[in-house]
């Protein structure tokens, strides 16, 4: 009988012991629990979406649930790809997302996705046009043109002409003006940039120009020097004169008419021609420059030449002739032995 009370005692003792080492786990996995849910983030994709922005983000195509907020506030925050350029869509296959972008950059945390989409995701966009930025435009214009304030006029011949923006702010800027004294029809361009994306769209312009402009007041004959006797300035309409128009006389003695010019006409840089500082035929002083010798000789001119022009001219001694650089009225200079013929 005793040996009988003892077993069932033991027995007691037995459980007893076991109870209290389940309870002992069941506390302990109780305790955890919420550390590993903590590590645990489910993702619910949408069907479609529309975003205002030149990038996607996950937050945009899916709600996130996770008991960690800083967790959650992360995978919100992560890129789910480049958005559609405005106006247009793209699709995001959420099994790929997860498991090419989503998992590879959060390794250790359990993520899942509730369900599985091809999300449509629209890019949002604002229609923008060239008159929208007319004031950018005039303001670019002004401050590279040649032409002196109240000569020119500007206008934009295709302010309707419109592209698809995001609905975001838009950094603009023009170019295209290379020639400051351009006029008539021409084509800028502004570009428009927003996030990663830029958009160039073609502006055309007409720039008319009223300058005060040399004109003839009688027939010029062809070599004769422009000067205040055969011409005057006055202001013209000059925006569709294809050549640079003359505004003010050139330097007494340097220039001549290269054709007769009839009266009336517009002078222009095509018309002239230098006035040489040696003729044809003149006589001219030859002067001989060289480390041991500085003499000079009298000569006669065979070309024109302009200061600076090599020609050939004739030693009247010898009767040679000598290659020399015109340096001035009826003065040429040959340094060391010059060319000879």
């Amino acid at each position: 009988m005793n040996r009988k009370i003892n077993n069932i005692t033991a027995t007691i003792r037995t459980a007893a012991k076991a109870s209290a080492l389940v309870m002992m786990f069941a506390f302990a996995a109780s305790a955890q629990a919420p550390a590993l849910s903590s590590k645990m983030v489910t993702l619910y994709f949408v069907d479609s979406v529309m975003v205002n922005d030149t990038l996607i983000r996950i937050g945009d195509i899916a709600k996130v649930e996770c008991a960690d907020a800083a967790l959650a506030g992360q995978v919100r925050a992560m890129a789910a790809g480049e958005a559609a350029p405005a106006g247009f869509s793209r699709y995001i296959n959420s099994e790929d997302l997860l498991m090419y972008n989503v998992r590879p950059h959060l390794k250790g945390i359990s993520i899942t996705g509730g369900n599985t989409k091809r999300v449509k995701v629209t890019s949002d966009y604002r229609e923008k046009t060239v008159g929208q930025f007319e004031d950018v435009i005039r303001s670019y214009v002004e401050s590279r043109i040649g032409w002196a304030k109240g000569e020119w006029e500007l206008s934009i011949t295709n302010p309707q002409l419109s592209w698809k923006s995001g609905a975001g702010d838009v950094e603009v800027e023009v170019t295209g003006l290379e020639n400051q004294y351009l006029k008539g029809n021409t084509g800028l361009t502004l570009i428009a940039r927003q996030g990663s994306r830029t958009s160039r769209i073609p502006v055309m312009c007409r720039i008319s120009v009223k300058a005060n402009v040399l004109t003839a007041t009688r027939a010029i004959e062809r070599g004769e020097e422009f000067n205040s006797d055969n011409s005057k300035a006055q202001v013209i309409d000059i925006t569709n004169f294809a050549y640079a128009p003359l505004r003010s006389l050139p330097e007494a003695g340097t220039k001549a008419a290269a054709r007769a010019v009839q009266a009336g006409n517009i002078l222009h840089d095509k018309m002239l021609r230098a006035i040489p500082v040696v003729a044809r035929g003149d006589q001219v002083r030859i002067h001989f420059i060289g480390e041991r010798i500085n003499v000079s000789v009298l000569g006669v001119a065979r070309d024109n030449g302009g200061s600076g022009d090599r020609i050939w001219v004739e030693n009247l001694q010898t009767r040679k002739l000598i290659r020399a650089a015109v340096s001035g009225k009826g003065s040429v200079v040959v340094h060391k032995e010059g060319d000879r013929s």
